[in-house]
């Protein structure tokens, strides 16, 4: 914080400020103006304004999750505004990044590793264009379909309408990748719709099925389930063919029983999701938010169980992504 100055007279002149006590105000004040920037201790000078953070729709966890973090980052960070800004997810926010500046944006692995895979690497490269400040929890992939349907396996969607997401969400990409394994593009008809029109789709018959991919549990799912039963239908034998096509991001992955009302333990593929930021994102900001959510990880899972699952250990595996130099400087200032 700036230093403020307490003001107090001399001895028969009330009101003129003592001149050691102005210096130190007038210093304080200099430094906290240079570039726009705050003292802030261990994290030393951090850039202040409005900080956006890209999260996706609002039945999702990135847009609960955005929401908790930035009301922590407006409460924690003198001068930083803190926003969290409804987007279709994934690749809308890596859109998003490529505006460089100091903003924010949660991201699937997968849509990071694009990002990445464009400077031709699947290691994490100092000219990709984003940088990560943590891994934070993992999104399972649901397909989604109701329980009184007759649909069990993917393949049993062979000529429907399934929902494959929202235009430029991870969920589509992920979809397209996992119809594309079980042979069913061009045999089914896909729709793009995004969790807040998904379930009333599914309920109506304009859709058959819809996946989704998201931190257990998701709120649009859960309150689906607990209108109507649904079941999901299982993808984890589609790991190992998904993994060789696609890369390293997926792996194989159970829906514990009980996730949503009455739907099974449900074996589906899994992917990372980051919080991630253009490579020009400041580094005295990369620090503070790095250790806000490293710090009030309970205070964010107040609002999003996923964010329980957040620790130091995980947060550093950013793979492809290169860690913030911000970030990395904050996860060695604390094993020290």
């Amino acid at each position: 914080m700036p230093y403020r100055a307490r003001w107090s007279g001399y001895p028969g002149r009330p009101g003129m400020p003592d001149r050691r006590t102005a210096l130190l105000a007038a210093l304080g004040a200099a430094a906290t103006a240079i570039g726009g920037c705050a003292l802030t201790g261990a994290g030393g000078r951090y850039r202040k304004g409005h900080l956006p953070i890209a999260t996706g729709v609002t039945d999702g966890v990135y847009y609960r999750y955005g929401q908790r973090l930035a009301r922590l980052l407006d409460d924690r960070l003198p001068g930083v505004r803190a926003s969290a800004e409804v987007t279709t997810g994934s690749l809308d926010n890596l859109q998003w990044l490529r505006w460089g500046g100091d903003r924010l944006a949660f991201l699937a692995a997968d849509a990071a590793g694009a990002a990445a895979s464009e400077h031709g690497t699947a290691t994490p490269d100092p000219d990709a264009p984003i940088r990560a400040l943590a891994r934070l929890y993992d999104d399972y992939l649901h397909l989604v379909v109701l329980e009184s349907s007759s649909f069990h396996t993917i393949d049993d969607l062979r000529g429907r309408h399934v929902s494959v997401g929202a235009k430029g969400s991870g969920v589509e990409l992920v979809a397209r990748r996992v119809l594309s394994a079980a042979g069913l593009t061009g045999h089914l008809t896909p729709v793009r719709m995004g969790l807040d029109y998904a379930p009333a789709g599914l309920l109506s018959g304009l859709i058959d099925a819809f996946f989704w991919s998201g931190g257990l549990p998701t709120a649009g799912i859960a309150e689906l389930a607990e209108r109507i039963p649904i079941r999901l239908i299982p993808l984890g034998g589609l790991a190992p063919q998904i993994r060789r096509r696609y890369g390293p991001y997926y792996r194989a992955a159970t829906i514990p029983s009980g996730t949503y009302v009455n739907v099974d333990e449900t074996q589906t593929l899994a992917l990372a999701n980051f919080l991630a930021a253009p490579a020009s994102f400041d580094d005295g900001l990369a620090y503070r938010v790095t250790e806000i959510l490293i710090r009030d990880r309970d205070a964010l899972a107040a609002a999003v169980p996923s964010a329980e699952l957040l620790d130091v250990r995980s947060a550093i595996q950013t793979d492809p992504v290169p860690l913030h130099p911000g970030a990395l400087r904050y996860y060695r200032s604390i094993r020290r």
